[in-house]
Formats: structure tokens, C-alpha cells, sequence
């Protein structure tokens, strides 16, 4: 141990270095005197520690709420979710068809949902949504509750505090489930979606809103562009990386190809073959249902049809060929193949058929 004699010398050397040469490097530091057993002195705690009271026990962990579907098989309450895809390959028209159903307590693609209030922050502007929406309720024949759809029309920048803690406040005020950000990109304009960091922030933020649903046991879904390949995600790996659940949407021919390639709970699997259908008399379109394409396009198109016009009430044979634009010979065929495939169910007699769709 140094005398105090030993420590002014170590001082006054210092000081005699630092004199020669005012840019050469100090002798290092004495390190802080240890205690008897070699480890540095710490003082005991005297109260429980900050994060005492986030412990969860084993009989807490019980009372947790057990994973639950907002669309059945496809996401999960409580999570955060990311869309990706090029342009041209209707990620918007599919988010907006999750919200829309999660809004008006419709199935969507024959699975099951839980009716929330949606927020839709088109960041983009809302140019373009008045059609989209009256297309949806003209095709599906449903109308969407006033108080369980809105959409924000402007950005918000999830890097930004202040824009942050409004929409938060909005998401609370409104008792919004679930929460679509379209696109990421301008709702993060002024970062860099190559940087681990910035990409980390705007999915930590995602989570964040998150914890605004009721609950917070809602989705927030965020809507983003893939990269030059067409394939992956653009920019970091951390947006998919922190994200509970990850759909990618591609285009082959006139066929929407939508497939999970994340899920944090459960089967990862999940592939859908989705049709945009014009809808008459809007000036825009809807994603229709489509079940693959191990039937004929001709069954497809009767499906749609028939879904548009009569998924609710169900259909005579004469009401259905009177709206399908089919020649008659096409149009028994379409039939057939509906029936074999089970799409279509004869809930009348073979002479008087009544037909209704099957899990819609």
C-alpha cells in the first residue's frame, strides 16, 4: 500500500510528464483499492431493486392470457406484425383486407376473426381509400361500422417523440386493436433503414404501440417494400429480426402469392393464392376469395361471384347463373367443380338447389 509520502510522488510525476510534453499519454490511474477478498467494494442493497416488481412467479406466469387469433392461423393478438413486398404486389389491398375484416367481424379468406377497432394510418395520403373501401363493402356486401375504421391520412414518425406520444395517445383514446402503419418508410422519414439502430427504434416504437391497444393484446401491423431482389425485406435485418410475425407478397401472373416467413408462436407455414377483383360501379377493386389452383379458373371466378353477390343469403341456381356472366355450359361446369371441391354446399334438394358457401 502507498504511504501518502508514495502518492504525491506518483502525483508529481504525472505532473513532471505532463510539463516535458503536454501531448505524450499520463501514466495510467491507480485502480480503486480492493477489499480484503479482491473484488471491489459494494455497498449492500437496502431496498428491492428497481425491476423487483416485473418478476413473474410460476403462479404468475399462469395467469398470463393464453395466445389468441385477431384472423384465425394468420395473426396473433399481442404481437407486432410486418407485410412486405415489390410494388405491384397488392401489400396494401391485403392489409387494408385484414383491417377491413377485423373492423366489420368478417371472415377473411374463410378464417374466423375478432372484431377491434381499426386505425389505418395511410402515410402515403389518403387518396385512393374512399374507393378501395366502397369496393370492399360492395363486393363482401358488408358495410363497415363508422366507429371501428378510421384512417389517419398523414405520417407519423415513429423516430420522432413527440409524433410518437400522439399516436399513442390516439391509439388509447380511440380503443384501436389494431394498428396498420403504411409504409414503414414514411412513417420513418429522416432515418436510415440500413441501420440496425434506426430499424431497432421503429420496431421497438411498434412495440410501444403495442402497449396502447386494449390490453395490449392488439396487432400492429407495419407495411414495408422489399429490396432490390424482390425477395427480402429492405433494409436492416433487424426490422424482421424484432418483428413477431412476418408476410411476404409476391405476384405471379394474375395470382397474388402471399406466405409467412416468421411466426414467433405456433406453425410458421401459412401460403395464400389471392385474386384483386374489379368491382363494378366503384371505379376500384377488392381482394376476392381463391382457394389455390387445383380447380379451374372458371370455378374461381364463380366463387368470387358467388361470394360478392350472395355470401351472406346463400343462392338459387337461377340467381347465381343469372349474375355470373358464364356461358351456360361453363357456368354448370364452374358449378360442378365447386360442389366437388366443396366449396359450394347444396343446402336445398336436386331439384330445388340452394346453395351457400362453405366456411365463409
Amino acid at each position: 500500500m502507498l504511504t501518502e509520502r508514495g502518492k504525491q510522488s506518483k502525483r508529481q510525476q504525472r505532473n513532471n510528464v505532463a510539463l516535458a510534453d503536454p501531448y505524450a499519454e499520463p501514466p495510467p490511474e491507480e485502480p480503486p483499492p480492493d477489499d480484503e477478498q479482491g473484488a471491489a467494494t459494494v455497498p449492500p442493497p437496502t431496498e428491492a431493486p428497481a425491476l423487483a416488481d416485473r418478476l413473474l412467479t410460476r403462479s404468475a406466469l399462469r395467469t398470463l392470457p393464453n395466445p389468441a387469433p385477431l384472423i384465425d392461423k394468420t395473426l396473433d393478438q399481442g404481437t407486432t406484425a410486418l407485410l412486405y413486398g415489390d410494388r405491384g404486389t397488392a401489400k396494401s389491398f391485403i392489409a387494408l383486407d385484414w383491417g377491413l375484416s377485423v373492423a366489420a367481424a368478417r371472415n377473411w379468406q374463410g378464417r374466423a376473426v375478432e372484431q377491434l377497432r381499426v386505425l389505418y394510418v395511410a402515410a402515403e395520403g389518403a387518396f385512393g381509400y374512399k374507393g378501395r373501401v366502397d369496393a370492399w363493402e360492395t363486393g363482401w356486401r358488408t358495410e363497415i361500422p363508422d366507429d371501428n375504421f378510421g384512417v389517419l391520412p398523414v405520417p407519423v414518425n415513429l423516430t420522432r417523440f413527440a409524433d410518437v406520444v400522439n399516436l399513442c395517445a390516439l391509439i388509447s383514446w380511440g380503443g384501436y386493436g389494431f394498428v396498420i402503419l403504411d409504409t414503414l418508410a414514411r412513417c420513418m422519414v429522416g432515418a436510415d433503414e440500413n441501420s440496425a439502430k434506426d430499424c431497432g427504434i421503429v420496431v421497438d416504437t411498434m412495440t410501444r404501440l403495442l402497449g396502447h391497444t386494449p390490453g395490449g393484446r392488439g396487432v400492429v401491423l407495419g407495411v414495408h417494400h422489399a429490396g432490390k431482389d424482390k425477395k427480402t425485406l429492405r433494409g436492416s435485418s433487424a426490422f424482421e429480426a424484432a418483428a413477431d410475425t412476418v408476410y411476404f407478397s409476391a405476384k405471379d401472373g394474375g395470382v397474388i402469392l402471399l406466405n409467412r416467413t416468421k411466426r414467433k408462436d405456433g406453425p410458421e407455414h401459412d401460403r395464400h393464392e389471392l385474386k384483386i377483383d374489379p368491382i363494378v360501379g366503384t371505379g376500384s377493386a377488392a381482394i376476392s376469395v381463391h382457394r389455390g389452383v387445383d380447380k379451374p379458373e372458371r370455378a374461381d371466378k364463380l366463387l368470387s361471384t358467388f361470394v360478392h353477390h350472395f355470401s351472406h343469403t346463400g343462392a338459387s341456381k337461377s340467381e347465381l347463373r343469372l349474375v355470373s356472366d358464364m356461358p351456360p355450359a361453363t357456368f354448370h361446369r364452374a358449378l360442378s367443380d365447386l360442389l366437388k371441391s366443396g366449396d359450394l354446399v347444396n343446402e336445398g334438394t336436386d331439384k330445388r338447389p340452394f346453395y351457400r358457401a362453405a366456411q365463409l
